[in-house]
């Protein structure tokens, strides 16, 4: 049997007609159903027909990538193997620990709104902005960041792939400065708030009053910090991690490399596209790797995956 390691996306994977898949499946609809019942809008329906100018707003990208995320886990855990360990990519990690158990769903989708409602709030003081960067090493973006007043490194993808955030203009000039340095490709993201970046402080400690309540259980499988690539054992560490998330970069690169040192041989991209599926190619060269639409569309009939048996 594979070392799995399941994969949750964060916003930039939603697309219209995400959901096509989970249209057959009556459990995976019932997600949709409690999440739009909470917000107050079918969000099936945005997600299968759009507009994109819609399914794109901040908000509305963020909770359709969780709950997508939720209801193609649902689908997973019918199904064999348990994964070996999982991680959330930015707000996957929401998704990961609903479906290790950690968070009820009710929990996700409310610790996603509040998130929004917050990084929304500091948007709105000060437009930010965030941009991919190819071809060049951390260390050499890190060097632009310190050039240019309020942009900063937010996510190191891969060895070559790193995420830059922060105020707009300051981000925009970090892109030309990128391009200069010799950047094969910068590609501003459709995210209109600084994420990860000290920006977001405020917004971080209003989501820790929001959520200093909550029951948060151990994880019923192992689940990997994004912030530090170390597991998240204990209730205190989970809300650790949820509440500086905003403010903290997020270090991906790390989390497949101790998955793969760990003997992880097979990726699962929980959710939709295949943005983590990429990232994955470019740590780990010989991982098997698939996403779980690909999981529901084939089953067993795929070489990539043993064991696997999709539901009725």
């Amino acid at each position: 049997m594979p070392e799995t390691a399941f994969l949750f996306p964060g916003q930039g994977s939603q697309s219209v007609g995400m959901v096509e898949p989970l249209a057959p499946f009556p459990e995976a609809r019932e997600v949709f159903r409690q999440a739009s019942r909470v917000l107050d809008f079918d969000l099936f329906e945005l997600c299968l027909q759009g507009p994109e100018e819609e399914l794109f707003l901040d908000f509305n990208a963020q909770v359709a990538v969780h709950v997508t995320n939720c209801a193609y886990a649902l689908l997973l855990k019918k199904m064999s193997p348990v994964p070996r360990m999982a991680s959330g990519f930015s707000l996957g990690i929401f998704s990961a620990l609903v479906a290790a158990g950690s968070l009820t769903f009710d929990q996700g989708l409310e610790g996603v709104i509040i998130a929004a409602e917050k990084m929304s709030a500091e948007g709105l003081k000060q437009q930010g902005a965030m941009a991919a960067v190819i071809g060049l090493s951390e260390k050499e973006v890190r060097e632009v960041c310190r050039e240019v007043t309020q942009a900063y490194v937010a996510s190191v993808n891969t060895s070559h792939q790193v995420v830059i955030s922060g105020r707009e203009e300051d981000v925009e000039k970090a892109i030309r400065l990128c391009v200069v340095r010799g950047a094969l490709m910068v590609r501003r993201m459709p995210i209109g708030w600084a994420i990860h970046t000290p920006l977001m402080e405020n917004a971080s400690r209003a989501f820790t009053r929001e959520i200093s309540g909550w029951e948060v259980q151990a994880p019923s499988f192992p689940v990997l910090s994004y912030l530090r690539g170390e597991y998240l054992r204990t209730p205190e560490e989970i809300r650790e991690e949820l509440t500086l998330q905003y403010c903290r970069p997020n270090y991906w690169q790390k989390v497949l490399l101790r998955m793969t040192e760990e003997g992880v041989d097979t990726f699962i991209e929980v959710g939709p596209g295949n943005v983590l599926t990429q990232m994955v190619r470019w740590v780990n060269r010989t991982a098997n790797v698939i996403t779980a639409e690909e999981i529901i569309k084939k089953g067993s009939e795929d070489s990539r995956v043993q064991g696997f048996s999709v539901p009725p």
